[in-house]
């Protein structure tokens, strides 16, 4: 699925791109932080040590079911009505319902259709490519990620915004993206995922720094007009499905 870096680049561009309506603009501008921690926080899991379904409200190898937003309100109720969360809280909300739909986006559009196999080899090389793809497109989005985006994210304070999530836990989450973010650090995706796939993180490198190995190996796979057809489409669903959330637009969500 998207990496953090992409989900906080596509959040700090929806903020500055201008198309939300002026109050989602407004209270999302001053609430940036919280915004932008609930655009990863799914993801807290790697910290938490919770199952992928107990915060992403959906299988990735299953169509069944509802969809994950709708699975959240449904399963949390209390996070249903933005309008009787404080500001910080409905903001963080919006990022986690956006980070959600995103991920299911890359499913229908990305994973599913180009990147999985039939055969034990062929499933092999499509997490390979796979995984390549998302750190290089992880690495373009750290290119032009705001530097402010690191000390928003450093301010926002979780308080109690999860039911099935703990605090100190989103904190643990918010403090390794900042240090990730920091200078003299730097983002692991690349080991990251060679570590989980069983490689040297050189064969990744390998691929990422080569022109015809990213062709051969990925956009073989899935052309490049594909992936700049989900970004355009990633950004406008969650446009609207944040406009649904707070109660903004027609894009269903909340229903």
């Amino acid at each position: 699925m998207p990496t953090p870096i992409m989900h906080l680049d596509l959040a700090d561009t929806i903020i500055r791109r201008g198309d939300l309506e002026p109050e989602v603009q407004q209270l999302l501008a001053e609430q940036r932080g919280p915004f932008l921690l609930g655009n990863t926080a799914p993801d807290v899991k790697s910290v938490s040590g919770q199952r992928r379904q107990e915060t992403h409200f959906y299988s990735i190898h299953h169509n069944s079911g509802a969809p994950a937003v709708q699975a959240l309100l449904a399963a949390h109720p209390a996070l249903r009505e933005p309008a009787g969360l404080a500001p910080a809280h409905a903001a963080f909300v919006a990022g986690y319902v956006a980070h959600l739909t995103l991920d299911e986006l890359w499913l229908e559009q990305v994973y599913r259709p180009y990147f999985v196999g039939s055969t034990a080899e062929s499933l092999r090389q499509g997490a390979f490519a796979h995984n390549v793809l998302r750190t290089w497109l992880d690495r373009r989005a750290l290119e032009g990620l705001d530097r402010g985006v690191a000390e928003a994210l450093r301010r926002a304070e979780p308080d109690r915004w999860l039911p099935f999530t703990e605090d100190s836990h989103l904190r643990s989450w918010r403090d390794w993206l900042v240090q990730q973010l920091s200078p003299g650090h730097s983002v692991q995706t690349a080991a990251v995922f060679a570590e989980r796939m069983g490689v040297p993180v050189e064969e990744v490198e390998a691929v990422l720094g080569s022109e015809t190995g990213m062709e051969e190996q990925v956009f073989t796979r899935m052309p490049r007009s594909a992936v700049a057809a989900f970004e355009v489409a990633g950004y406008e669903r969650c446009v609207a499905q944040i406009h649904s959330y707070l109660g903004v637009g027609t894009a269903g969500g909340q229903e």
